[in-house]
């Protein structure tokens, strides 16, 4: 089985995803058709250079004539007008609408409503197409990702000048199972396009590769800062476990009573648990001593983040104390994958035990958007998008 581990622990921005694929060995036949197809104004070309004495490929746009930054509209309309290959596209769009959902959250309004800037201009209409198009030519069985380096300092944004990393892409990494780190560069390292490729890509998220290493690509940024390489890299290789066992691991299980607390404050509590990186965070009604009605709260984490959280119950809990356990962890196989209904993507896990599907779950807030924007049931949707891939992939 193929797996593709992207390592964004330098930082990531879609021109240096665009430029590893390729030099990773991405079909850039394919990558110049579907560029063309959306951005006829613009011209894409790749080059070897260095940073820091690492070779590496850039890429290098050119654009005849400035078009104004593209709204989540109209974005969705010329994607579905290009003729793109259909993959292609259920990428691009889910890479955009992850964008939109992001941008739309900072702003506290609807994705319909959010008027992108810099993400809608030509070049990261490139970068996004380019890249779905390098990925699907790749074709890994599944994609993996590490920690994030999101750099330091502040960036100049349509908004005015904002910390590092910005608000979309906190969002798009928050919604993940990513390790956000800061540094190495003392400027923006992840972008927002950078972020939303990998959180609309990554099946899991792993430490670091687990592979026989078979090709490596490296893509570099525009900038050369002096301290460190200034590069995506992208690792391809096969893992024989993959596909034919169940993956497993170990997490840290924070655990406590809370018998105190006033019941209105858990959706916020739970809700702030995941932005800060849990796994899962629950609660189980029990019975304390003297018959008093209380909850279990359960915060699943990685072990990385577990002092993170455990800091963070006793911020929004009335907790004092709590328990912490190693638990061992079984989970399905499982990759992402796109289908349409009544002309808009919906995300779907696929999770697999061995070679064989065995569960089939459409996003929930996919589903949710689009039956709000149709105006139709959700379970209509949702009925339709598991329909959609039972025939697809069942």
């Amino acid at each position: 089985m193929a797996d593709l581990h992207l390592d964004a622990t330098l930082g990531v921005a879609g021109d240096m995803l665009l430029a590893a694929l390729v030099d990773v060995g991405a079909d850039t036949a394919l990558i110049q058709e579907c560029v063309g197809a959306v951005a006829p104004e613009a011209h894409i070309s790749f080059s070897q250079t260095h940073r820091q004495d690492q070779r590496a490929t850039r890429l290098h746009i050119s654009i005849s004539q400035k078009a104004p930054p593209r709204d989540w509209g109209t974005i969705r309309s010329e994607l579905s007008g290009a003729g793109l290959p259909v993959e292609v596209l259920a990428q691009s769009l889910s890479v955009f609408d992850a964008l939109a959902r992001a941008e739309a959250r900072v702003h506290g309004t609807n994705k319909d409503s959010v008027h992108f800037h810099e993400v809608g201009a030509t070049d990261a209409l490139v970068d996004v197409v380019g890249s779905c198009a390098a990925l699907i030519s790749l074709s890994p069985d599944r994609v993996t990702s590490g920690r994030v380096a999101t750099g330091t300092g502040y960036a100049t944004t349509a908004h005015g000048r904002l910390p590092v990393p910005v608000p979309a892409v906190l969002e798009l990494l928050a919604a993940t199972e990513a390790t956000v780190i800061p540094g190495p560069a003392e400027f923006e390292a992840c972008t927002p396009t950078g972020a939303a490729l990998l959180a609309t890509w990554t099946q899991d998220w792993l430490p670091g590769p687990t592979m026989t290493v078979d090709r490596i690509g490296v893509g570099a940024g525009s900038r050369d800062p002096a301290g460190h390489p200034n590069v995506t890299r992208i690792l391809m290789g096969s893992n024989p476990n993959y596909g034919t066992t169940q993956r497993q691991g170990s997490e840290v299980l924070l655990e406590c009573n809370i018998d105190d607390m006033d019941p209105r404050l858990w959706p916020s509590v739970l809700d702030s648990f995941m932005v800060a990186g849990a796994r899962d965070a629950w609660l189980t009604p029990i019975l304390m001593k003297k018959g008093r009605p209380a909850h279990t709260l359960h915060v699943l984490t990685s072990p990385e983040q577990s002092t993170v959280l455990t800091a963070l119950v006793m911020e929004v809990t009335s907790s004092i104390g709590l328990r912490m356990s190693t638990v061992d962890k079984v989970s399905l196989r499982r990759r992402t994958e796109t289908v349409e209904v009544m002309g808009h993507p919906v995300r779907v896990k696929l999770a697999f035990l061995a070679d064989q599907l065995v569960n089939i779950q459409p996003e929930w807030d996919d589903v949710a958007s689009i039956a709000e924007v149709v105006d139709i049931p959700a379970k209509t949707v949702l009925r339709r998008a598991t329909t959609a891939a039972t025939v697809a992939w069942g």
